[in-house]
């Protein structure tokens, strides 16, 4: 799964304490260009059979009477307090009335046990298209909700349905075909999205982009539209789907092919840089501690803001940060950490708004994954896809989001021991599993 679509923009602040605590306790592998290791070795941990997450485990894909989704789901996201699930089905049985017989967006309240559709139009009618959980984000107390669309991107009030369009018309930008994505500030007044160019075809299946994909900004307030500056004399353009805004909406992460954004930018790669919308400063975040560009990455996967200066993003490949996994980028001090390996799990981790709680599947069967959670400051890992009578699922379980506050993990499965009574067989349905503290 390329993890460039999953959406888990959660923020949070990492103290200065416990930084110190998580960086002294891999030091057993110095790197004077690389990342201060994060955590000792996982491979103890993961030989030995973790214990179960304390905590209730819900099933969040259910009618209003309790019956399952007769068709698979995929999550989204969470609230910030963990309260509300975002997700993507194509179930026909979750909300009254669905018959478009297509994907949805769906939030569900796990306190009134309200599901509430999203991709419907402000007088409730439902949206042509195939909506799903790529470019989709909301704001961290679930009024917002940004989504792309046929080639568009839309916002949705799920307080009063309001639904706005928010990305330009058709047409009105040259040489853009589309728009995807849809990335929120925290108050919601920030929405940022990238172009779709049009192509020509050179042969042999190949496509090139007329001009460079490019990020675009709307002030939700004012209406104004920018575009931001992802490249230079169109030198490389941005990757589509990887980028993020920072909880202020103060800062865009975006991962740029341009070469010329920064000074010194001589590795040839793709990069990930960051902007900052007061200043008009640029920063090149895919860096070693000592501030060394990377080299050797193949690819960067989705950069998300755990807060207004840490930012978390994926790697491809071993290179001079160290291994392939998920690294946080402290954006004033420079020091970049490696939070999990990708062969423990890394390539699917997300991290708690305090940066302490990495949620992430590893496989333990085959291609069959579990959902884990892993407290940075102890080293305790624990199973979250677990039923309430501590047996870990017996199918696969991926697709975890973890809530800013770190109280809950929300996740997809087709296991069939999680819940009783046993959900119909082989479909995905989301579970939300709420965390102790």
């Amino acid at each position: 799964m390329d993890r460039s679509t999953t959406p888990s923009r959660l923020h949070g602040a990492l103290s200065a304490a416990l930084l110190s605590v998580m960086v002294g306790c891999g030091r057993d592998q110095p790197a004077s260009t690389g990342p201060e290791l994060a955590t000792s070795s996982l491979q103890k941990v993961a030989a030995a059979q973790p214990a179960v997450a304390s905590g209730t485990l819900r099933l969040v894909t259910t009618t209003t009477t309790g019956a399952a989704a007769t068709i698979g789901s995929t999550t989204c996201g969470l609230s910030a307090d963990g309260n509300l699930v975002l997700f993507a089905s194509t179930a026909p049985n979750l909300v009254a009335g669905d018959n478009n017989g297509t994907n949805d967006l769906f939030l569900r309240n796990l306190t009134t046990g309200l599901t509430t559709r999203v991709t419907t139009g402000t007088v409730g009618v439902p949206i042509a298209g195939f909506p799903n959980c790529a470019g989709t984000t909301m704001t961290p107390d679930g009024r917002l909700v940004a989504f792309n669309l046929a080639n568009m991107v839309f916002v949705k009030n799920t307080q009063t349905g309001q639904l706005q369009q928010v990305s330009p018309a058709a047409g009105t930008v040259p040489q853009v075909t589309g728009f995807f994505g849809g990335v929120l500030s925290d108050d919601g007044t920030k929405v940022v999205f990238s172009t779709t160019p049009q192509q020509v075809y050179l042969g042999a299946y190949t496509w090139e982009n007329v001009i460079p994909a490019r990020l675009m900004l709307r002030d939700l307030t004012t209406g104004s539209v920018v575009t931001l500056p992802t490249d230079n004399v169109a030198q490389g353009e941005v990757l589509t789907s990887r980028f993020a805004i920072s909880p202020d909406g103060t800062r865009v992460a975006f991962v740029s092919s341009s070469a010329n954004l920064v000074n010194g930018d001589t590795n040839g790669r793709p990069d990930v840089f960051v902007r900052n919308l007061t200043d008009g400063t640029t920063v090149l975040a895919s860096s070693t501690s000592a501030g060394v560009p990377a080299v050797g990455v193949s690819q960067y996967w989705s950069p998300n803001f755990v807060s207004n200066t840490q930012l978390a993003f994926g790697t491809g490949g071993p290179s001079n940060l160290g291994e392939s996994g998920l690294y946080l980028k402290d954006l004033v001090s420079g020091l970049m950490t490696l939070v999990l390996r990708d062969v423990d799990g890394g390539n699917t981790a997300v991290l708690s708004g305090d940066a302490r709680l990495v949620a992430f599947s590893r496989n333990y069967s085959g291609f069959s994954a579990r959902i884990f959670l892993r407290d940075r400051l102890t080293g305790i890992e624990t199973v979250v896809s677990a039923s309430a009578s501590g047996a870990a699922s017996d199918g696969s379980s991926t697709g975890a989001v973890i809530s800013r506050s770190g109280t809950h993990v929300a996740f997809g499965s087709s296991a069939s021991n999680l819940v009783s009574p046993r959900p119909p067989q082989g479909v995905f349905q989301i579970y939300a599993k709420a965390i102790a503290r």
